[in-house]
């Protein structure tokens, strides 16, 4: 292998993308997740707060004027044209961050990391961004197992079920992805797949 691996991971709330992440750091790799970009802009980004507090209501806002996500995540997933409304109003920002991130690393390589993974939930819905990948791991888990962790990791059930109707399917990212990792079992099975996939990319 030679240069840097870009490798997008895509999957539902309670996949186990970031568990996936986290594992293919361990192994060397260096990361950026959008989520936490998204997360970055609400605290910087007046305009992209504005927009938001302008489609949702004030109710998002704090009284120092940074969106209370808890809030945001319950207007914004309240139904299906609420859910387009809002990644239509953060995605641009989000993907102007993580694609300057992404050819920044090519260009003035900063790392001797072999792979960059990029968390991406929703990458069905950017096709601008999977483009700069070299590979796209769609992260498969039932969602019955997916409402199940949500609900373990505390989100109210109805919420957590909300959000996963309103995510793209499997089979919509199985058909985006040049990898598939089924992820309903454990940690353990996950760590296993993670090594096979190590092998064959990066240490081939």
């Amino acid at each position: 292998m030679s240069g840097m691996i870009v490798v997008m991971i895509t999957g539902g709330i309670g996949s186990g993308k970031s568990t996936l992440r986290r594992m293919l750091c361990e192994k060397g790799a260096v990361s950026i997740d959008l989520d936490a970009i998204a997360r970055t802009l609400m605290d910087s980004e007046p305009a992209m707060v504005a927009a938001l507090a302008d489609e949702f209501g004030p109710q998002i806002l704090d009284e120092e004027g940074c969106v209370i996500r808890s809030e945001l995540a319950r207007a914004a997933f309240a139904s299906e044209a609420a859910t387009r409304a809002m990644n239509k109003i953060t995605f641009p920002y989000i993907m102007e961050e993580a694609t300057e991130y992404i050819l920044n690393v090519h260009c003035t390589p900063r790392t001797n990391a072999p792979v960059l993974v990029v968390e991406v939930p929703l990458l069905t819905e950017a096709p601008q961004l999977a483009e700069l990948a070299d590979e796209i791991i769609a992260v498969e888990v039932p969602p019955l197992v997916r409402l199940a962790r949500c609900v373990e990791r505390g989100m109210d059930p109805q919420d957590a079920a909300k959000r996963i109707a309103r995510q793209p399917g499997d089979d919509e990212r199985a058909a985006l992805a040049t990898a598939v990792c089924n992820n309903a079992g454990s940690e353990e099975e996950l760590r296993a797949w993670v090594d096979a996939w190590w092998a064959a990319k990066v240490t081939r």
